[in-house]
């Protein structure tokens, strides 16, 4: 069973799709709370649809190729 694209998770990649991001950022764009977002983030990144990589004390998530194959996909 593979991961539920939610309004918010496809929100996220959007997002993702036009530059990388911190969490905190990806929050406060959204208008969500911290806890909501990282949990949003572990769930794609589990599912190779995003990437963390470490950028200081903070994590920068980019767009997997996956994601973005699904992304173009969804918009045909």
């Amino acid at each position: 069973m593979g991961l539920t694209l939610t309004d918010s998770k496809r929100r996220i990649l959007s997002l993702l799709e036009d530059e990388p991001r911190h969490g905190y950022v990806l929050a406060k764009e959204l208008n969500v709370q911290g806890s909501t977002i990282y949990q949003h983030l572990s769930e794609l990144e589990a599912a190779d649809y995003i990437e963390g990589e470490e950028d200081g004390r903070r994590t920068v998530y980019t767009l997997t190729e996956k994601a973005e194959l699904i992304l173009r996909a969804e918009r045909s």
